[in-house]
């Protein structure tokens, strides 16, 4: 399938998926956590929950990256959730059975972790093969848009409903909604990669993920697109952790006020996303970056001078929205200016490093919380992405990467990738 018709019919099936395996998501992130607190009071085993389903991308991450490589995606990602729908059928099969447990829910969670890696990683390599090289903002914004809607939105809403009514429910619509995802994905054909070197599949498969390292620490644009994007994410997050401190202690806002701004915060992301295509055919798509980033900044710092609770909603949404549009054109950049045999490796080694910067962020800003009050973690976020603005700009000004964005027939991946 290579005409027009043909890429937009895979790419809507690919949308289709994405969207049930993220309502799904977001059903399961509410779901598994009321669970747990529904089998154990110990605060440390509950938060041990969210620890199983992060590691996963620290153990597999990159192994995972380099498997993607050696497959097609949509094969790739149809084993990743049909693994996933008998996981989740096993755990509701096993709910109704009243059996139930904290080292079962820690097995699941990292299990399905390691199917949610390879997934995801597997999709934004898919992408670029089936949608038009123009095309690619409004493809990837679509995506995030599904992304932001299922898992913030419409799915925890859906999954405390569910889980009011019976434990097991929650997660029997997940399996559901996964299956019809990888019914949809089997649609989908695109060509097999090139031949890979044969030998031991944990010797290649480890060779094969020190050369994507060693391609993006080499490739200066790349790499500073995947530091930026982590430090965005492990200065946010310092703050975010403690809001709910912030916001139920000196702001006074109440749990149901609390969960208002929550909300907002998916809208301001939902509308960022949307808004991305038509923001990149009016501005330079660096000049978007670097204000995406000094606008997560302003809001920072806005709250630190101002703990208002309409301020707050106001800064989850606004940060929402600009780390909706730095996300659509990082995953655009990375799409077309890495070589398709290396994509899945790189997108491994950026989710990687986001991860990381998700529970080292909060800790830190716990840390500062606690040392310098609770305003603190918003100043040092708000100083820091304004230094991180302001590198950026610098360590980009080379690369305008509205002159770097491939057309049809071109080759600009040669613009980053070492010699």
């Amino acid at each position: 399938m290579t005409s027009a018709t043909g890429r937009d019919t895979r790419f809507t099936r690919l949308l289709a998926a994405a969207a049930l395996s993220n309502l799904g998501d977001g059903v399961r992130v509410v779901a598994l956590p009321l669970l747990a607190a529904a089998t154990t009071r110990d605060p440390f085993a509950v938060s041990a929950l969210t620890a199983c389903i992060f590691l996963p991308w620290f153990l597999f991450g990159l192994p995972i990256g380099s498997l993607v490589d050696r497959s097609r995606p949509e094969t790739f990602m149809a084993w990743a959730n049909t693994a996933r729908t008998l996981l989740l059928a096993a755990l509701a099969l096993a709910l109704l059975a009243d059996v139930r447990s904290m080292p079962l829910l820690y097995a699941m969670a990292f299990l399905l972790g390691i199917g949610e890696a390879a997934y995801d990683n597997a999709a934004q390599t898919l992408v670029p093969r089936v949608v038009a090289d123009e095309k690619l903002e409004q493809a990837n914004s679509a995506l995030v848009t599904a992304e932001r809607i299922g898992q913030d939105l419409a799915g925890p809403a859906l999954g405390g409903l569910l889980f009011a009514v019976s434990p097991a429910l929650p997660f029997g619509l997940n399996a559901a909604a996964m299956l019809l995802g990888v019914l949809l994905l089997t649609r989908i054909r695109t060509e097999a990669p090139p031949a890979r070197p044969q030998g031991p599949i944990v010797r290649t498969v480890v060779s094969d993920a020190a050369a994507g390292m060693r391609w993006l620490w080499r490739a200066r644009f790349i790499r500073t697109i995947v530091i930026t994007g982590a430090a965005l994410t492990f200065f946010t997050m310092a703050w975010e952790a403690t809001l709910v401190l912030l916001a139920r202690g000196p702001m006074g806002v109440s749990e149901s006020g609390y969960g208002i701004m929550l909300a907002v915060g998916a809208i301001g992301g939902v509308a960022g996303s949307l808004v991305t295509p038509a923001l990149v055919r009016r501005f330079d798509r660096r000049a978007l970056q670097i204000t995406a980033i000094a606008a997560t900044a302003a809001f920072d710092l806005a709250l630190a001078v101002y703990p208002h609770p309409a301020l707050a909603a106001l800064a989850w949404g606004g940060t929402g929205a600009a780390f909706a549009v730095w996300n659509v054109l990082a995953v655009t950049l990375r799409q077309r200016l890495v070589p398709t045999e290396l994509l899945g490796r790189v997108n491994s080694a950026n989710r990687t490093f986001s991860m990381a910067a998700v529970p080292l962020g909060a800790l830190t800003g716990g840390v500062v919380a606690d040392t310098f009050g609770l305003r603190a973690p918003l100043w040092m976020a708000g100083i820091a992405l304004t230094v991180v603005a302001v590198t950026y700009a610098i360590l980009s000004r080379d690369h305008t990467t509205d002159e770097t964005a491939r057309t049809p027939g071109s080759d600009e991946r040669k613009v980053t990738e070492p010699q």
